[in-house]
């Protein structure tokens, strides 16, 4: 029996060739310098140097391990926080519902008091992107608009407006000190979980480890090609030479999980971002002709 919730997101086997595509799009450079070399390397028929490759690949698939590791955690991280500014959301929702009248509620500054929350989101999806589309765009400025605030707005500025709304909110009776006091809570709860969002957009791994791994795969992956090459057996070498650059790259691509190209490395930040303004907005918002998708292998 079907539920009215939808279904989860889940992989489905044709979604494979999308990420296979998504990957070898992002790796394209990496894969024609790869072909060139491979050619250039059979054309000529360079024998192996006879290094002992065993070691160096040990120390090689450590290496790729440990950033991939480091930038899974990092991806995981991310998305963690995103969950909580999710929850964080609901939580400003449902404190408002507890501590207005449903007059207060429904009046201008009441809307207003929930819509910049998601007006906050999402300027907080532009930000870590720096990229939006124009469509949503707009429909936060639409937001932005009802708040009396600039189109100019940073995420900083909403953050002091809403202290500042919540400071209004008590000094004219709306709610007592116990009241702003959870209201304060929850605001910084949230600014925890931005602050945490824009420490790992901010803060890459190094440059010089990232060199470095990538260096020592081309290396091994050229020295790996010789190998078979001499064994006559060139492309078992290829596709092995083939998988540690693929290992390799996908670390690289996962570590920025706020990637402006919505593929399968990113953090599907528009489909979140629009499920908390449905949680919240008693009205749906004007957002053009975006749909937030379900499709792991698709996020926008």
């Amino acid at each position: 029996m079907h539920g009215c919730h939808g279904d989860p997101p889940r992989t489905r086997r044709h979604d494979y060739v999308v990420v296979a595509l998504q990957l070898f799009w992002r790796m394209r450079l990496d894969l024609l310098l790869f072909a060139l070399l491979a050619a250039g390397l059979m054309l000529n028929g360079v024998k192996s140097s006879g290094w002992t490759l065993t070691p160096m690949g040990i120390a090689v698939s450590i290496f790729i391990a440990f950033r991939n590791t480091q930038a899974i955690n990092r991806w995981w991280e991310a998305r963690t926080l995103w969950g909580a500014m999710v929850n964080h959301s609901r939580k400003w929702r449902d404190a408002l519902i507890g501590l207005l009248d449903p007059q207060q509620l429904a009046s201008l500054r009441g809307r207003q008091l929930v819509e910049v929350q998601v007006a906050l989101v999402w300027l907080l999806n532009f930000e870590l992107r720096n990229f939006w589309r124009a469509d949503l765009r707009h429909g936060v400025d639409g937001l932005l608009a009802d708040l009396n605030l600039p189109v100019t707005t940073s995420l900083q500025d909403l953050c002091r407006h809403r202290a500042r709304a919540i400071q209004a909110l008590h000094a004219e009776g709306w709610i007592d000190g116990w009241g702003r006091q959870q209201l304060m809570d929850i605001s910084m709860l949230c600014l925890d979980s931005l602050g945490g969002l824009q420490r790992i957009r901010n803060t890459p791994i190094p440059a010089s480890y990232d060199m470095f791994v990538r260096l020592i795969t081309w290396l091994y992956g050229v020295l790996l090609l010789l190998e078979y090459l001499r064994t006559g057996h060139p492309w078992i070498g290829m596709g092995l030479f083939l998988g540690f650059l693929i290992a390799e790259r996908i670390g690289s691509y996962v570590e920025g999980p706020f990637d402006r190209d919505s593929s399968s490395f990113s953090l599907p930040l528009n489909s979140i971002c629009s499920t908390i303004t449905s949680d919240l907005m008693v009205h749906s918002l004007d957002f053009g002709d975006f749909e937030p998708s379900l499709d792991p292998t698709r996020w926008d």
